[in-house]
């Protein structure tokens, strides 16, 4: 795509009325520094207050400088429909992914732009330092899940974020997967680029709702090691080999007992072996349908998500 623009900042947004003010004035300010023509995409995801109204305002304030985009779903698609509406719409030569609510100091943007300038470098990521402050149970949980992605699929993603400058043919290859369950910083680290990180606190949240959750992050992890990995269902298999010798050392066992006539009892270890593996047998039978159900949702061929509303091409209306 051979574009005059040499940046495109996208931001997905979810609710951000109360914060998105401050986050246009910090990003305008720290575009500036940039030697080149840019543009800034917002995509709302469905937001039920008045994000989308800010984000027209926005746009004339800018009076072109820089061009503001933007599109608006007609429900909440989540964050990761609304980054590939975003990579899909940008035309910049480089393109940043940053978030809408601070957490992503826009004044880092300009610092990426010249590590990408220096070439030989498709992805500039954002690395954070240490992580927001969070319960005990949250960060166990986040533990948990980058050392089983990490176990399944061979990436280590316990720094990454989504605040990432892209190279146009990163973005390119990225808008091209068929699949309609994206895992961001997990397909941006499977296409093996070559990429640098630069190194932030990110700061607290200021404004709004934080919409991260247990329940939220055990979705995710179930999506994301399905989408990578099929080391669960390889799981299921050994338990199942090893339930089978231990099922045939215990059948030689029983058959020694019976000949020496030392047998009792043993309707205890019966129920329990019956429990055992059942619950095995269940467990595998869930696992497998955990892929089915991802299965199915790919075969159906529905849009990640449905735009109601945008905003036009300055340069065209």
């Amino acid at each position: 795509m051979s574009s005059d623009i040499l940046l495109s900042v996208v931001i997905p947004v979810y609710n951000e009325c109360a914060a998105i003010g401050n986050v246009w004035c910090q990003l305008r300010d720290a575009l500036s520094a940039i030697d080149g023509k840019v543009e800034v995409i917002v995509i709302d995801d469905g937001s039920t207050d008045g994000t989308w109204d800010a984000v027209i305002g926005f746009r004339e304030e800018a009076a072109g400088v820089p061009l503001v985009r933007g599109l608006r779903f007609g429900r909440n698609f989540g964050k990761e429909a609304a980054m590939l509406a975003g990579l899909r719409l940008a035309r910049g030569q480089a393109v940043v992914v940053m978030d809408g609510d601070l957490q992503h100091p826009p004044e880092m943007v300009p610092a990426m732009v010249e590590l990408w300038r220096k070439g030989e470098v498709d992805i500039v990521e954002a690395v954070k330092r240490k992580r927001q402050p969070e319960s005990g149970a949250e960060r166990l949980a986040a533990s948990v899940f980058y050392r089983l992605f990490h176990l399944s699929s061979g990436m280590d993603l316990r720094k990454a974020t989504d605040f990432k400058l892209l190279d146009r043919r990163v973005v390119d290859q990225y808008v091209q997967f068929p699949e309609v369950g994206r895992f961001f910083r997990g397909l941006t680290a499977w296409l093996g680029v070559h990429q640098v990180g630069i190194e932030f606190d990110p700061p607290a949240r200021r404004h709004g709702v934080r919409s991260w959750s247990l329940s939220r992050l055990f979705g995710m992890a179930r999506i994301y090691i399905i989408s990578f990995s099929s080391l669960p269902l390889r799981l299921v298999t050994w338990f199942g080999v090893i339930g089978l010798l231990f099922s045939f050392v215990l059948m030689l066992q029983t058959l020694w007992y019976h000949g020496t006539g030392a047998a009792e009892a043993g309707f205890p270890t019966v129920i329990l072996l019956i429990l055992g593996m059942g619950s095995m047998v269940l467990t595998g039978i869930g696992l497998i349908g955990e892929y089915i159900a991802e299965i199915y949702k790919e075969v159906k061929h529905r849009p990640p998500y449905v735009i109601v509303e945008r905003l036009p091409d300055e340069e065209s209306s």
